[in-house]
C-alpha cells in the first residue's frame, strides 16, 4: 500500500518524489490539515480505504498512513 500512497501523493497532490520516504511526515512535505481531509476522500474513492480523519492525523509518517491503508484492505 506504500506504493499506492506514493502514487497518490505524486499524482494528485504534486508532491516531489525525491521528498517521499517512509519516515517522512505530512508536515515535512508541506501538507496541511486540508491535505488530511482531501487524502481521506481520495483514499476512500480510489483504493477504497475508508480511514477517519482522526486516524490520518494520528499517523505521523507515510509508513503509518500506508499501514492504515493495509489494515483497512485486510479487514475487508
Amino acid at each position: 500500500m506504500y506504493d499506492t500512497l506514493i502514487n497518490i501523493l505524486t499524482d494528485k497532490f504534486q508532491v516531489q518524489p525525491d521528498l517521499l520516504a517512509p519516515e517522512a511526515t505530512p508536515t515535512a512535505l508541506g501538507l496541511d490539515s486540508l491535505f488530511v481531509v482531501e487524502l481521506s476522500l481520495v483514499l476512500e474513492r480510489d483504493p477504497g480505504c475508508k480511514i477517519g480523519l482522526d486516524e490520518l492525523e494520528e499517523a505521523s509518517t507515510l509508513a503509518g498512513i500506508a499501514q492504515l491503508m493495509q489494515d483497512r484492505k485486510d479487514a475487508v
